[in-house]
């Protein structure tokens, strides 16, 4: 999948092997994200031939455990080049733990995405599990620059739209409806996107969304700064 304004992404979702009570799956929202992606890339490109129905930077994976998530995330892709991939793990969550057939600690979490040099960012669909001790702790072990994702319960339908819009922010930008010609105004950076994503979905701070992001100084939070703090040690 490709960022439409000069950056390019992969996202990799990784989807825990949900429970006998659930049988959603985040595949199909994020096959149509990919189609979306396209037709607004060809629309604004004055494109108009058909893109391939098959993306080879785009994947999904099931995981059971903590040793299936890190084989997963451990798998070389091909044709990646100087392209950003984002991690996307949909699971249950509580503090500290995100939940497939076995639970996988923030700690235990930590060690498997240390080595890795290739996730610019990390999203986690899960309820409950980002806040800002998840985010020093993942952001202190792991080379990624940011991490996003809910400190509250979230419905998983709600959640998902929140996940969905926020990925076609990053993709494709805010959409503008002028009298003539539909276009799209351009979102460069992630903590951009969740700054925008308040003001489009409002739900977002309901739900307690957050990216949280690295300066030189410390680790920042969109939903913080929303609330008027800088994340700063006392």
């Amino acid at each position: 999948m490709r960022e439409r304004n000069g950056v390019r992404y992969i996202i990799k979702v990784f989807e825990a092997q949900w429970d006998q009570l659930h049988d959603e799956t985040v595949k199909p929202f994020f096959g149509q994200l990919k189609r979306d992606a396209d037709k607004t890339y060809m629309r604004r490109n004055g494109v108009h031939h058909d893109n391939p129905g098959h993306d080879a930077l785009f994947s999904y994976v099931v995981f059971q455990n903590a040793e299936g998530l890190k084989d997963a995330l451990y798998r070389i892709d091909q044709g990646v080049d100087q392209r950003r991939k984002i991690a996307y793990f949909a699971c249950h969550g509580k503090r500290g733990v995100i939940s497939a057939v076995q639970d996988i600690s923030r700690r235990r979490l930590k060690n498997i995405l240390a080595p890795l040099t290739s996730y610019d960012g990390l999203y986690f669909g899960a309820c409950d599990f980002v806040n800002r001790k998840t985010a020093e702790v993942l952001l202190g072990g792991a080379q990624s620059t940011w991490i996003a994702g809910y400190e509250s319960w979230t419905p998983w339908l709600e959640g998902m739209l929140c996940d969905m819009m926020f990925f076609q922010l990053l993709l494709s930008g805010r959409f503008v409806r002028p009298k003539t010609n539909a276009r799209w105004e351009p979102i460069k950076r992630p903590d951009e996107v969740a700054r925008r994503l308040y003001e489009q979905f409002p739900q977002a701070i309901d739900l307690r969304f957050s990216l949280f992001y690295r300066k030189p100084d410390r680790i920042c939070s969109t939903l913080e700064e929303h609330f008027g703090h800088d994340g700063k040690a006392a």
